[in-house]
């Protein structure tokens, strides 16, 4: 090629409201601007425009009314998206979630260009998936478990491309003492971190229960919380029932999680389903050892007795026992988080989730790969 091509990406939301938003800035700025050139369309102006923007990625606005709500706007925002496509000469559209996919797919088949979707979630939103299916050129799924979503579809239509996380960004660090004295923690208090938000199928409820049963044999271990959600104040009233308190710690959403994920002795993620599970790869490339339930995804990151300990979902007695053997065991716990940095590097890198990705753009716009 050339020149760069256009890839005009659609994003689902304005601000981050998850992992899916993390990843998708990360494509887009780690693509190979010799090759290809990034366009944005947010539904409104938020965290993801900001973050793009100082990223020197060209950023329109264009609302993107929700699904039931289709009416003339719907027909507006089509047709806007059609005229950027043109005047960008976007080669492929590039739809980051459902509702992104119901606009971009219909504007790219009216500009004839191909259209990717990019899913992230496992749950099927029915009739939809089929339609959009048919507009796409390509699906990329972030796991085996979401291409559960599409066993109807052709495995070649269907591509699994794994998530990846920067491991210069996300690497072994010593943890800060003046992060944990901030904390309330002393060098002799062991830190459990999770990350994630607070929402049903997150599995919340039971890593508090598992705080309670694991206190009951071991005092000095401390558990950090990062993260928010609809549920927050619901698991604040649980740990304070539970009388941990003292040893739960809600520290709220923050953009770098670098600083808490050092001070982890082990990383539990406790979710009852996980479509991929984002920050399992990041704390594995901080080489820390995992405990995770063994749901959705999470398996295909995690190796059961390698990298860390999986357990049954729904089942906060066997958390406790997994994350305690694992702070009994330092070599273990080492050996789990050395293998887990291998893997990320491997399987998980950026620089691989970026290289399949655009990989799939050469293909769609007819050139060989190397």
């Amino acid at each position: 090629m050339s020149r760069p091509q256009s890839i005009l990406f659609i994003s689902n939301h304005g601000d981050i409201v998850g992992g899916g938003e993390i990843s998708l800035l990360q494509l887009m700025r780690a693509l190979d601007r010799s090759q290809w050139k990034p366009v944005l369309i947010v539904p409104h102006e938020g965290a993801v425009a900001k973050e793009a923007r100082d990223s020197e990625i060209s950023t329109f606005v264009v609302p993107l009314p929700a699904v039931s709500e289709a009416s003339m706007a719907s027909l507006s925002s089509v047709r806007a998206l059609w005229r950027i496509i043109n005047q960008e000469d976007a080669q492929i559209v590039h739809a980051n979630g459902t509702r992104a996919m119901m606009y971009g797919g219909l504007a790219a088949k009216f500009a004839r260009r191909p259209a990717i979707w990019h899913v992230r979630v496992a749950d099927s939103d029915g009739w939809l998936d089929r339609a959009l299916y048919q507009l796409s050129a390509k699906v990329i799924v972030n796991s085996e478990a979401v291409s559960r979503r599409f066993t109807w579809g052709t495995a070649d239509h269907v591509r699994c491309i794994h998530n990846g996380v920067d491991t210069v960004w996300f690497s072994p660090r010593r943890p800060s003492s003046k992060h944990r004295a901030a904390l309330g923690l002393s060098e002799c208090d062991r830190v459990v971190v999770s990350v994630g938000r607070f929402v049903a199928y997150k599995g919340y409820e039971d890593l508090l229960d598992a705080t309670a049963i694991l206190h009951r044999q071991d005092t000095g271990v401390h558990w950090v919380l990062v993260g928010d959600g609809e549920l927050r104040s619901d698991l604040v009233r649980q740990s304070e029932k539970l009388g941990m308190s003292h040893h739960v710690h809600f520290m709220g959403w923050m953009e770098d999680i670098r600083e808490t994920l050092a001070l982890a002795d082990v990383f539990v993620l406790p979710s009852h389903g996980e479509h991929f599970g984002r920050v399992l790869i990041e704390a594995m490339a901080m080489e820390k050892a995992v405990v995770a339930t063994d749901a959705g995804g999470v398996p295909e990151i995690v190796s059961h007795g390698e990298t860390g300990w999986l357990v049954e979902a729904g089942h906060p007695d066997r958390l406790a026992q997994a994350v305690g053997r694992l702070l009994c065991d330092g070599t273990e716990a080492r050996q789990f988080g050395e293998s887990g940095r291998r893997v990320v590097e491997n399987r998980f890198s950026l620089q691989g989730h970026v290289h399949h990705v655009q990989s799939l753009y050469q293909e769609l716009m007819g050139v060989c790969c190397e």
